[in-house]
C-alpha cells in the first residue's frame, strides 16, 4: 500500500502558527520509510494525521494499491495503551479477535505473537503486572498480529533496554520478511531510523516541508548486516547533516 502524503499542513486555532505545513512525502509500498526530526516538529501529528486520528486542514492523504489484508492500519503508540483488563495475551490478539477469526486461528494467532515478542510466560499477567518495557512488548506483538497494510510506529522502542530493543528490532524485521507491510517509523533515534529503514525523511523544527529524504542502498535482511557497514554509515552520516540543518 502506497501512502502519498500531498501538502498537508495541520494546526490549532489556540495556536498562531501551525504544527504541520505543506508537508508531503511518498511512501512506496512494502518498504519501511523513517521519520526523524527535532521536538516538537510534527512527527507523531504526521502520525495521527495518516492514521485517520486527526483531520488535515489542507491537502489530502491517498493510499494506493490494492488492499492485502483485512484491516489497513496498525498503530504503536508512544505508550502501550493495552486494556487494563485483559491479559497480555488477549491484548496482542485484540485485532483477530474483533476480526471473527475461527476460535482456532484466532489462538495461533495469540500463542504465536504472544511468544513471538517474548512474554509467553507472562501471557496470563495484567498490563499493570508489567514493567514499561514489557507493555511496550505487548504493543509491538500487537500491530504484528493485526492483519494489516499499513504499521505506523511512533517511537516504538523508546521503553526498551539495548537488549530488548536489539531483539524486538530482528523481530519486527523478521515480521517484515514475511508480511512486508508498508511501514513509518518515527524515531529520534539516527542508528535506529537507518538501520530499519529503506528511506530516512528529515523533518525541520517549525511548521514547513521536509528537509529531504535520504535512501539508505544496504539490502535485507538488515539483521545479517554489520551497523558499521559502509552502506549504514554513508546513509547515518546524511542523515546527520540533515539533522544540523534542521
Amino acid at each position: 500500500m502506497r501512502i502519498v502524503v500531498r501538502r498537508v499542513s495541520y494546526g490549532y486555532e489556540s495556536r498562531d502558527q501551525p504544527v504541520l505545513s505543506d508537508m508531503s512525502v511518498d511512501v512506496e509500498s512494502g518498504t519501511v520509510h523513517a521519520i526523524v526530526g527535532p521536538n516538537g516538529c510534527g512527527k507523531t501529528t504526521l502520525l495521527r494525521l495518516i492514521a485517520g486520528l486527526a483531520e488535515p486542514t489542507a491537502g489530502r492523504i491517498d493510499f494506493l494499491g490494492e488492499r492485502r489484508h483485512t484491516n489497513l492500519i496498525a498503530v504503536v503508540f508512544q505508550e502501550p495503551r493495552l486494556l487494563p483488563h485483559w491479559d497480555v495475551a488477549r491484548n496482542i490478539a485484540i485485532g483477530a479477535e474483533f476480526g471473527s477469526r475461527p476460535p482456532a486461528l484466532y489462538e495461533r494467532i495469540r500463542d504465536f505473537y504472544t511468544k513471538q515478542v517474548g512474554l509467553g510466560r507472562l501471557r496470563d499477567h495484567k498490563p499493570h503486572e508489567l514493567s514499561m518495557g514489557q507493555q511496550t512488548m505487548a504493543g509491538l506483538g500487537r500491530s504484528m498480529a493485526h492483519d494489516s497494510d499499513v504499521i505506523l510506529l511512533d517511537e516504538p522502542f523508546a521503553h526498551l533496554d539495548a537488549l530488548q530493543r536489539a531483539r524486538m528490532r530482528l523481530e519486527f524485521e523478521t515480521h517484515w520478511q514475511l508480511e512486508p507491510d508498508t511501514v513509518i517509523l518515527v524515531t529520534h533515534d539516527v542508528e535506529e531510523a537507518v538501520v530499519m529503514a529503506d528511506r530516512v525523511s528529515v523533518m525541520r523544527t517549525g511548521p514547513g516541508p521536509l528537509l529531504g529524504t535520504v535512501e539508505v542502498p544496504v539490502s535485507r535482511p538488515r539483521s545479517e548486516v554489520a551497523v558499521n557497514s559502509p552502506g549504514l554509515l554513508r546513509a547515518m552520516s546524511e542523515v546527520w547533516a540533515l539533522l544540523e540543518r534542521a
